[in-house]
């Protein structure tokens, strides 16, 4: 995007010139008491403020100008914004299959339309989903014991009793279900329904069984899948020995098939494994006489994005330099077969043709089909025609021919903090798709961010003056990682040098944190976790830039959860619940991966531009002393306790593990950690 130019207008005519003046006439013309607008006097005092004005309307902001133009001459554009991303699930009207040996599916194409209720304003935040969920009927092909995996149960069920553990059950026993690898099962809603002989006495709590329920991910892999909660999904199998029952898993989206002793197939475990005390021990193996699954609906990656088909720019009047512009902007960037096409004679007959986009037109040839697009602004542009320097004339990109229309075959645009939802709130579908009941986002959606700020883009070209478009240092490689997208937030580069035998020679290791801010703000850690479409997005613009010795590994910090501990006294006159949240908020603005407010106060107090809590940097005691003392209301403060605990996003905080008291002064925090902020705890006590 062209970066915009300031207003040269830095004094206000009445109030910084004209009211200025009039003010000093009692010291420097006593004699002249007639102020009103009909003196003549006043009329020169206007005047001469208005011939000042123009004059520092021109020159007060030239060197501002100058420097956004020299700017413009290094191609530094303004970043477009990031849209925020979500999964959607999507329910069906009734369970798949229907009847046994249905085949009957259901699809919600790519590019399907789902927002918000509209807000007071009357608008509406749209999502379109970024691939195709086809929703069909499992297939069961596969009943395994782990102790005995060489054998299928599954055709002999209501035949024979399985036991899904060996007699008598240990810890650590297994059983597997397995699904025909040809039938795409990520992001299903599986419903299992088991019927099972009904035991007694068997030692475990029904309501919360030792039950582990994993998906496999290929490559030997495993992700625990946690049965559904929700109203009408609850676990009604009590552990296996209801006579029947069932429960509902959310497939993940990474689940792939896998091979387990030769066999492929999508893979589901469940595990007998005590975390709790009160969920007891299995003293017999539930024995299982049938099987069922079905899918209730699937779950979507989709984007705050509104598609654009086929929308048509104009007719080529045949001359240089063309530019066209988007009806809708900023534009996300587009994907394969997104570009402009062109109208052209071929055999005859008028057919559009696809065209390339390119950065620039420094190598394009007359004979390219080559154009350039500003996300930001939506402007499209194709090659200009330049005089050399030895007199000649050169085109850069082919020039559509004149009278042939101009067209954008496919693109989508948005974008912004205001795709940042909470969960719950997508779930209008602007189209209806059949089979399909309802839809929701289960989690926020996050990533959206707003296009980058002038003073934004001033600091972004200092670091790219000095990197001069190479990664040597790890500075080099900070700054391309943030040009990459608005969807990076902060990030961290690590070399061998920097931590000893930890990487080995040549790799540089970066860590990133992406731009997450409202989910961190409402304490949803989750959202932390690095998305592998990003991780990919660095890798491949990275790669450009790194010498070919260099070997890149691009992950997320660990994250280390802090819970604060403070006794404080109030002020007499202040309210005390006004003040412990005061405390409990400045607290959680300090002790975060990202920025959340009062970047002064805490720059001030480190020394450094505040982004959140800096990589590696260890937690003093003292600076909570220091902090908590400045919160207004805050008489004396008698005690801080440090307490923390590994932070993993993505995992399930229920199982997280205790928190540790810190004995010492001192917190050692890791190179590659960040502290995240934990439910903290301020009391107030009286003198």
């Amino acid at each position: 995007m062209t970066l915009p130019e300031p207003r040269l207008d830095d004094l206000r005519f009445q109030r910084d010139l004209v009211d200025e003046a009039r003010r000093r006439i009692i010291r420097y013309c006593p004699e002249w008491t007639d102020y009103n607008l009909s003196d003549p006097g006043i009329t020169l005092i206007e005047l001469f403020a208005w011939m000042t004005e123009l004059l520092t309307y021109r020159l007060n902001r030239v060197p501002e100008k100058n420097y956004l133009k020299f700017l413009e001459l290094l191609d530094v554009q303004l970043c477009p914004p990031s849209s925020a991303r979500v999964k959607l699930t999507f329910w069906l009207s009734a369970p798949f299959p229907i009847a046994p040996e249905s085949a009957l599916v259901a699809r919600v194409p790519q590019g399907t339309e789902i927002a918000t209720q509209q807000l007071e304003e009357g608008t509406e935040i749209i999502f379109s989903t970024d691939e195709e969920l086809v929703i069909a009927p499992p297939r069961l092909v596969q009943l395994r014991r782990a102790s005995e995996l060489t054998k299928n149960y599954l055709p002999r069920l209501g035949i024979e009793t399985f036991h899904v553990f060996q007699q008598p059950p240990a810890e650590g026993d297994t059983f597997y279900i397995g699904f025909d690898p040809e039938q795409p099962l990520e992001g299903q809603l599986l419903q299992l329904s088991f019927e099972c002989e009904e035991t007694q006495a068997v030692g475990i709590r029904r309501e919360d069984p030792p039950l582990i329920w994993e998906a496999s991910q290929g490559e030997g892999e495993w992700v625990e899948v946690h049965p559904s909660t929700r109203a009408g999904e609850r676990d009604t199998t009590g552990g296996l020995n209801n006579p029947t029952g069932k429960l509902v898993l959310y497939l993940p989206l990474e689940m792939q098939p896998d091979v387990v002793q030769g066999r492929r197939a999508y893979w589901l475990r469940c595990r007998f494994e005590q975390r709790r005390p009160e969920q007891g021990r299995y003293s017999q193996s539930p024995r299982l006489s049938d099987l069922q699954a079905h899918t209730l609906g699937g779950t979507v990656r989709a984007t705050h994005a509104v598609v654009q088909e086929e929308e048509r720019l104009g007719v080529s009047n045949g001359e240089d330099g063309q530019t066209f512009q988007l009806r809708h902007a900023p534009l996300l960037t587009p994907a394969q077969g997104e570009t402009v096409e062109v109208e052209e004679l071929r055999a005859g007959e008028l057919v559009f043709v696809p065209w390339e986009r390119t950065p620039d037109f420094a190598t394009s040839t007359r004979y390219d089909r080559h154009f350039t697009l500003d996300e930001a602004t939506g402007e499209l542009a194709f090659g200009p025609r330049i005089r050399q320097a030895d007199g000649t004339v050169r085109q850069y990109g082919r020039i559509p021919a004149a009278g042939r229309e101009v067209r954008f075959n496919h693109y989508r645009y948005g974008g912004g903090v205001k795709g940042n939802v909470p969960a719950g709130k997508i779930e209008v579908l602007r189209t209806s798709l059949p089979y399909i009941d309802r839809v929701t986002n289960l989690q926020r959606a996050d990533g959206g961010r707003d296009q980058e700020s002038l003073a934004e883009a001033k600091m972004r070209a200092r670091r790219e003056i000095r990197m001069q478009r190479r990664a040597v240092t790890t500075e080099d490689f900070e700054n391309l990682t943030r040009r990459v997208t608005r969807a990076v937030a902060r990030v961290k580069c690590r070399g061998p040098r920097a931590v000893g035998d930890a990487l080995p020679p040549g790799m540089v290791e970066l860590l990133v944190i992406p731009a997450v801010m409202e989910a961190v703000r409402a304490g949803d850690f989750t959202h932390l976790a690095l998305p592998p479409a990003l991780r990919e997005e660095i890798l491949a613009y990275l790669d450009r830039y790194r010498l070919l010795t260099t070997t890149l590994r691009v992950r997320a910090p660990r994250y280390l959860g802090i819970a604060i501990t403070t006794e404080l006294v109030p002020h007499e006159y202040s309210h005390p619940e006004t003040v412990r949240a005061r405390v409990a908020e400045r607290l959680r603005h300090f002790l975060t991966p990202l920025a959340l407010g009062d970047e002064e106060i805490f720059s001030a107090m480190l020394g450094q531009r505040w982004e959140g809590w800096p990589f590696g940097r260890d937690l003093y005691v003292a600076e909570l002393f220091s902090l908590v003392q400045q919160v207004p209301g805050v008489k004396h403060l008698l005690e801080v306790q440090i307490r923390y605990r590994p932070v993993l996003p993505g995992a399930d905080e229920t199982e997280a593990k205790a928190l540790k008291l810190l004995t010492g002064r001192v917190l050692a925090v890791p190179e590659d950690t960040v502290l995240c902020s934990l439910p903290h705890q301020v009391e107030m006590v009286e003198l």
